[in-house]
Formats: C-alpha cells, structure tokens, sequence
C-alpha cells in the first residue's frame, strides 16, 4: 500500500462508495501475513540477550553461586592402580576335549571366554562381598546399605592395555591408604578364586577321564566274554579267527586248478608220444620214464617252497599255517603219482600217459563234488562268522580307545603340574598420594558455563515464544501499509517530561525530534500523492501504544514548522493531555472543552488553549462525565471539523484505541485520514490486523503506521546514533533535511 483514499467532500452526508476506496490498503488474508518467529535471525537473539541481560543475570549467578558452593565442597577422591595379567589355560588339542566348560564335552570356544569371563568375575558382586567379609573393612561395610554395590558401581574400573591380556585395575576412593588395602584384597581374593577354580576344574578332569577309562575297559572286558562264548559255540573257527570251511575251500579250489592244470600236461604229452610212435622214432627214454622225470623235478621243486616256507613261518605256527598246509599237500601228491608210476611197471600198457590222464579225470570229479559241498557249509557258517568278526573289530578299537585314553590321562597330568597361574598380581599396590578428583577449578568453570547458558537458553526460549511484532518491516509486510516513521524510546528527563507525556519540542536537536520530523515529512509525501491532509486521526490497536504522545509530538513539530496547527484530544474515555497544557489562569478550575462545543453550550473559540508555541493550539476534551459515546457521530462534530478546516493547516485528532470499541471508527469517516500507532513489541501480528480490519470495514482512510517505542538497533536508522533521548549533536536546521519517507526505525 503505498496511498490513501483521496480526500472525500465533507460536505456529502452519504458515506463513501466502494468504488472511492478502491485505492484504500487492503488486508492481508490470514494464512499470508509473516510470522516474526518464522523469521528470526541470529542478531534477534542477540538483541534479546542484551535487551534481557537481567534474566540472564538472575538466572545465571545464584546457579554459579550453589555450582561453586557444591564444587568446593567435593570430597577429594584417590585413585589406587595396578595391573593384573590374565592367561587362559593352555592345553592341546587332544586334551582339548577334557578341559572344557562342561566336562567331557569339548567346547572351542571356552579359550575365547575365558578372560572375559574372568573380567566379569573380577567386577562381580560376589567378588566384592566375599572382600567386605574381612573384619578390617567394617567401616566401608557400615558406611553403605549395599558396599559392594557400591564398590563395583561407583570405584571399581578395568580396562584392558593395549588388545593384551593385560590389564589396569582401578580402586577410587576418599582414603588413600584404605583404598590401597581394598585393592589389594580384592585382587588377592580374585586370584585365589581363580585358583581354585582352575584346581578343581583339573580335578574333575582327571575324575571324569579316569571314569571314562573304567568303563572303556569294562566294554573291553564284555566284548572278550562275548568273544570267548562265540569260539566255544562255533565249530567253524580256526587260528587267526579263519573260518576253517573257508581254508578248505580255498584249498580244495588250487587242488582243482593244479589237477586242471597237471591234465594239461599229460595231454599233451601225449600227444608228442603218438606223434613220435607214428613216425617210428622211438629214441631216448620212453613215457613212464619221462613222467617219473617230471614229478621228480616237481618234487624237488615244492620241497625248496616248503624249505623256504618253513624259515619264514615260525616253529609253533608252521603246521597250522595254511599255506604250509597247501605246500605240504601237494608235494604228498607229488609222491604218491611217483610211488604209483613205480609199481605200475608190470601192469602198465604201452602207453602209461592215458592211465594217468584217466586217474587224474576221476579224482577232479570228486574234488568238485567235494568243493561244492565245501561251500555249501561255508555259506551257512558266514553269518555266525561275520559276527565274531565285528566282535574283533569292536575288541580292537576299545584297545586303541583305553590307550588313548592313558596316554592323555599321563600328558594331562604333566601339564597341570607344569600349568602357571591364569591370573598374576603385583606383589602390592602403591599409595595413591594426589587425588584425581574433583577438579573443582573445571566444575567451578563448568558451572558458570552451564549457568550462562540456562540464562542465555531462558532467553532464547522466551525470544522464540515471543511471537509480538518488534520490527518495522514486519508491521509494514503484514499489514500492507506504508511506514511512516519510527519513533525510538523516550528517556524521561526534565526536558522531555511534561504533563504524563514525553515532549521534544523541549530537545529539538534529538533524533526522538528528528523522528517526529520524518513522520511529518511522509504525511507531506502522501499528500502530494493522494490530496491534502487536514484533519488527521492518531489512533492506535490499544490503549497504551502512545498515541497521545505520538498525537503531540507530531502537533508540536508540525506548529514548529510553520503550520496552523490545532490538537484536539477527542479520546472521551480516557483523555490525557488536558495536563500537557494547562488552563489560563483567570480560567481555572473550569472543564470547557469539546464536549461542551459538540452539545451546543459553547463555541469551540471558547475552548481553545494557546500554548508557548506559537502556531500550536489545544481544544482539551472536558468533563465526558454522563456525556455519552454516540456524539462522536454527530453532525455538529462534522460541522467542528469542516469549521477547524478553515482555520488550520492542521488538525491532528487524539482518537481513541480501534479495538472493542467504535468511537475510532466513527471518527476515521470524519477526516482526511488515519494514522496507526504501534508500540514496538507490544501486540502480534494478527492483533494488528484485525485493528486495519476493523479501520477498513467503517472505509477508515489510513496514511500509514507510526512504530513507537523502538529501543533496539535505532542507530541503524539514523546517520548520527542513538544517545537514548540526548541531543543527537546536528542542529534543528540539518535535521530537516533528513525528513524523507526512509523514517527511523530499528529491528525488535
């Protein structure tokens, strides 16, 4: 909005149409006004820091205070140290299986617990109490409900060194030498718990592999029972645990094979004798002759085997050897076809070869009805046979199994007599001397920190919460209005304090003037744009913004500049500065004013107040006493107006707050425009917005907004600083030339 409605002719009686107001500033919808939390920045904070700096204080010191208190007062507390090594049992692998966490059942991974598990045994609480049984601890036993708990809780730390099997044990506490003797106690008593553990650990071993022994060697003992019931009921077992049946039929096959074989020959043989005999060559030995010469070299032959045999089979087991047997069977049948070939000399037909073919022919046909029945009985035997096999078998892995086991059983018990400790201690723990804690210069420091910092966070927290409208271009993009000063925070001196009011007129080279200067500068601005502005309302959203203030200020800088300037306070609920210009001697103790005007008793030259300034009047309200709200909206106002017009430059009107109430909005119909006063901090957006709301829906021109009260950043605003209400060192003169619309303001 950058306008107001031009000026209206006072002189129709009907209102306003909506097409003159169709330049007039709209209001912004409510979902798109800025929220001023939203919107934030650092230097926000920072100005509530400094704005606050009180809070801060009052927050932050008693907490120093008792940080500071309770700091100093901290117990010194000492720090007992040593280092304990921790080894795993070492076993191998064959052992490995009789030393586990459950006993006789190899467990891999019981190495790889076993220092933490030792480490938790060190921190438990069973530890503990069994160290505050020893009668030299009843002090720490009667100082606590739970001493152990305590112990472990709050003074007992381990921490391992460097991925070793080292480690730092820690003992605080406030006695050094008490803490050096705990310490020590507790490690001795962790030792010799380990110890014991480890000892009865190895004994249960050695008990469970002796048991496990026992009953290998019972098995063994059940199986040899089993073994000697089955060779006196079985018929059919020889040495070695041989099935005789099977010997026999292995050695009836290589007689069978040795005849088939020995036929061969003699075919053969004869076959070369009738090839001779039809040739007539008929020299050299005959047949008989030459098979005589043929088993007599056999014969030797076999009797080298069984020479030979005999020195390689001991004495005891020659004859129950089978290939002895073998040996000595077929060499016996070498003899008796040599004992037959000999006495068959008279009974021999000329060729003896075929009645030796004809006997070896008949004998393979009994061997093969003997073999076949040999098998026979061997096939109906396996059953039985196999079974003491597996009896053997079984007899023969138990052996193995109980040797094994004494073998590990010896070797156990060299290596747990070879074991070093699992748990090492230094022989004492030396006396801590200086305390470790409390570093009550680093809690005193980290009090105040954290004190500053719930002062400042307190700060920060009610600047995020507080979501009131403190800077101008928030009111200005909220609203859609023009801005048309800044007026900072007024110091109350004797200069500036008149009648409850601030007043400038008394500083004129101050940037509170300068301000008032600018605010008139952009009523000039507007003017040109949009038509003269005559009679001007002040109002503001509430009671309290300082708009009478704003309202007397702009009336005095207007008179200084030349202006026919008249105040009027028209506020009839809560008039103020009827005391800023007192009455005329001679006139008083009397109440004329406006009221008395509006009801027709006086004309309103009879009420008028001159003051020092010479183009500044005042018209006082009166006595509004049971005069009622509605003459606001009377013709005869009207009339005042258009009359006050004809004598002024200026008229600048002291309305009364826009919100809960409609004097305001009746007035605003009257003059040339309106002016919005807002206190910087003092109401969020949307209060704001429904005051221009309610200005707009009564066709209320508004000129724009007056942020009042600003005392943060205003140097930003001005080109000389910001002194707090002194003279800001630039003249009334210069100050004049800085009344553009870029009026002062400052961030909230």
């Amino acid at each position: 909005m950058d306008g107001i409605v031009p000026v209206r002719d006072h002189s129709a009686a009907s209102a306003p149409s909506p097409s003159v107001n169709r330049h007039a500033p709209m209001a912004v919808p409510a979902s798109l006004p800025i929220n001023p939390a939203a919107v934030k920045t650092p230097s926000d904070y920072i100005r509530a820091m400094r704005r606050r700096v009180w809070l801060i204080l009052a927050v932050a010191v008693p907490m120093a205070i008792v940080t500071s208190i309770w700091a100093l007062r901290q117990p010194k507390i000492y720090q007992a140290r040593a280092e304990v090594t921790i080894d795993p049992p070492e076993f191998n692998p064959l052992l490995s299986t009789m030393v586990s966490h459950e006993i006789g059942r190899h467990d891999p991974i019981t190495q790889e617990r076993y220092i933490p598990n030792r480490i938790a045994q060190l921190q438990s609480k069973g530890l503990a109490e069994r160290v505050f049984s020893n009668p030299s601890f009843a002090s720490e036993v009667a100082a606590f409900d739970d001493p152990a708990q305590e112990l472990i809780l709050n003074g007992l730390q381990v921490r391992q060194i460097n991925k070793t099997n080292m480690f730092s044990v820690t003992l605080e506490g406030r006695d050094p030498a008490r803490t050096k003797n705990l310490l020590e106690s507790l490690l001795e008593e962790f030792k010799n718990l380990t110890q014991s553990e480890s000892r009865d650990r190895t004994e249960d071993t050695k008990i469970y592999a002796n048991d496990r022994l026992r009953t290998l060697k019972n098995d063994l003992d059940a199986i040899d029972q089993r073994i000697y019931a089955q060779l006196k009921t079985l018929r059919t077992i020889g040495p070695g645990g041989k099935n005789i049946f099977e010997e026999q039929y292995i050695n009836l096959g290589n007689t069978l094979m040795h005849k088939q074989e020995r036929i061969g020959e003699l075919n053969q043989q004869l076959m070369i004798a009738k090839s001779f005999s039809r040739n007539g060559f008929n020299a050299g030995p005959g047949p008989r002759e030459q098979q005589i010469a043929l088993l007599e070299a056999e014969k030797k032959k076999w009797v080298r085997v069984m020479m030979k045999a005999k020195r390689a089979i001991k004495a005891e087991r020659f004859d129950s050897d089978p290939a002895a047997r073998e040996y000595a069977q077929r060499l016996q049948e070498i003899m008796d076809e040599l004992d037959e070939l000999r006495s068959l000399k008279t009974q021999m037909s000329d060729n003896p070869t075929e009645m030796i073919l004809g006997q070896y022919q008949r004998e393979i046909e009994d061997d093969k009805a003997q073999h076949q029945a040999v098998l026979t009985q061997m096939q109906e035997s396996m059953p039985d046979h196999q079974k003491f096999l597996s009896m053997v078998e079984d007899r023969h892995q138990a052996r193995q199994s109980i040797n094994e086991m004494e073998r590990n059983i010896a070797s156990f018990d060299l290596l747990a007599r070879s074991q070093k400790d699992p748990v090492r201690i230094p022989p004492s723990v030396v006396e801590p001397t200086v305390p470790i804690k409390p570093s009550r210069g680093l809690y005193i420091g980290l009090g105040l920190l954290a004190s500053f910092g719930m002062g400042i966070g307190l700060v920060f927290l009610l600047e995020h919460v507080d979501h009131s409208v403190k800077v101008p271009e928030h009111v200005t993009q909220g609203l859609t209005l023009p801005l048309l000063g800044v007026v900072p925070r007024i110091r109350r001196t004797s200069l500036t304090h008149r009648g409850g009011h601030l007043w400038t007129p008394s500083t004129p080279d101050s940037i509170e003037a300068d301000a008032f200067r600018n605010i008139r500068a952009s009523l000039l601005g507007v003017a040109d744009r949009h038509g003269p502005i005559v009679t001007l309302l002040v109002t503001s959203p509430k009671a309290g913004d300082g708009k009478s203030t704003a309202a007397l200020n702009l009336a005095a800088t207007c008179a200084r500049a030349g202006e026919r300037t008249l105040l009027l306070d028209i506020d009839l609920r809560r008039p103020s500065l009827g005391a800023v210009f007192p009455a005329e001697p001679e006139k008083e103790g009397t109440t004329r004013g406006l009221v008395d005007v509006l009801q027709g008793t006086l004309p309103w030259q009879k009420t008028l107040r001159h003051t020092e300034l010479r183009n500044l009047d005042f018209i006082p309200t009166g006595d509004p006493r049971d005069i009622p709200i509605e003459i606001l909206g009377t013709l005869e106002l009207r009339q005042l107006l258009t009359a006050l017009e004809n004598h002024y430059d200026r008229v600048i009107l002291d309305g009364p707050a826009v919100l809960g109430m409609a004097d305001c909005r009746l007035l605003g119909r009257m003059v040339d425009a309106s002016v919005l006063v807002i206190r910087a901090g003092a109401h969020q957006l949307v209060t704001l917005q429904r005051a221009k709301a309610m200005l707009e829906q009564s066709h209320v021109p508004i000129a724009g907004v007056i942020v009042n009260s600003l005392s943060e950043d205003v140097q930003n605003w001005s080109s000389y600083g910001y002194d707090g209400g002194a003279h800001a060192g630039i003249s009334a003169r210069s100050a004049k030339g800085l009344g553009t619309r870029e009026a002062l303001a400052v961030n909230a």
